[in-house]
């Protein structure tokens, strides 16, 4: 009886992780990446709820590493049909379709992981309810990104913290390369607020290049301030030594480089930043 009993309950809770596999199903699309070991991966997932719409749309590059039952030379093939699954910390999708000469597409269905939501509680995060745990995989989070931040004083998040970094654009790769640029936001506010004032990867490179040392705050405030890479790189090719404050001042009074080739064309060719400004001011 006892052993009726536990193989119903192991029949129950399979069912039950099916339905909710079953819940969350799309397409995919494979194409070659012009990172090396990486493959362009699209996932597409949409939903339509008594509360509105429901719709993922991405396409990146991800590591061969992350499919399994599935290669390159398929890929190139002439004509395949294959099952395959694309794996992530908070699931996999569970795939199939075909692929021929540096194309594919298909089908997944979601089936999450039974152990994730244990190991965000040994992290001290909490448990994701499905729809969060299907957010978290569809991103690619990845659990030791989380494990690196929270190694460096970053204030352990919630699950919903987890999500709406998702959410806002802020990928375990946008997170790598802050970190390498010597950016360490600590909080899932902070990197939030990053990515919603659109300070990129490109951007944020560039004035750390320029700037070292420079704060989240003061990257944000450049960026509010219309202070792009294109306006920074106009004072250095013209001989000036300016500040992110600087930057910001010029922008905010309206200085260009028309401008100041206006001045200089009238023979002011040696102006300081104050000069320009009270100049612009003025009318000139």
């Amino acid at each position: 009886m006892k052993l009726t009993l536990v193989a119903f309950c192991a029949l129950l809770f399979a069912s039950i992780a099916l339905a909710i596999a079953e819940d969350y199903s799309g397409t995919w699309t494979l194409e070659h990446s012009s990172e090396p070991g990486s493959v362009q991966l699209g996932l597409r997932y949409q939903k339509t709820t008594a509360t509105g719409n429901q719709e993922w749309d991405e396409s990146r590059p991800v590591p061969w590493s992350d499919l399994r039952g599935v290669s390159s030379a398929d890929l190139d093939s002439n004509g395949s049909r294959k099952s395959f699954s694309i794996e992530r910390d908070a699931g996999s999708f569970q795939a199939e379709g075909s692929l021929s000469h540096g194309h594919g597409a298909g089908v997944w269905t979601f089936a999450p992981s039974a152990s994730f939501n244990d190991q965000l509680r040994r992290r001290g995060i909490g448990a994701a309810d499905p729809h969060q745990q299907f957010e978290l995989a569809m991103s690619g989070f990845q659990l030791n990104t989380l494990d690196q931040l929270l190694a460096s004083g970053f204030q352990r998040p919630s699950v919903g913290d987890l999500v709406a970094m998702v959410g806002h654009g802020v990928s375990d790769r946008y997170i790598a390369e802050l970190r390498g640029l010597g950016l360490h936001p600590n909080s899932a506010q902070a990197l939030i607020r990053l990515r919603d004032h659109g300070v990129g990867e490109s951007f944020a490179a560039a004035v750390m290049k320029a700037f070292p040392g420079t704060t989240v705050d003061e990257l944000v405030k450049l960026r509010d301030h219309g202070v792009g890479t294109a306006y920074m790189q106009t004072f250095a090719n013209m001989g000036y030594r300016v500040t992110a404050d600087d930057l910001i001042r010029l922008r905010d009074h309206g200085v260009t480089s028309s401008f100041i080739e206006r001045l200089r064309s009238h023979g002011y060719t040696k102006l300081s930043i104050d000069d320009l400004i009270r100049l612009r001011d003025n009318g000139f």
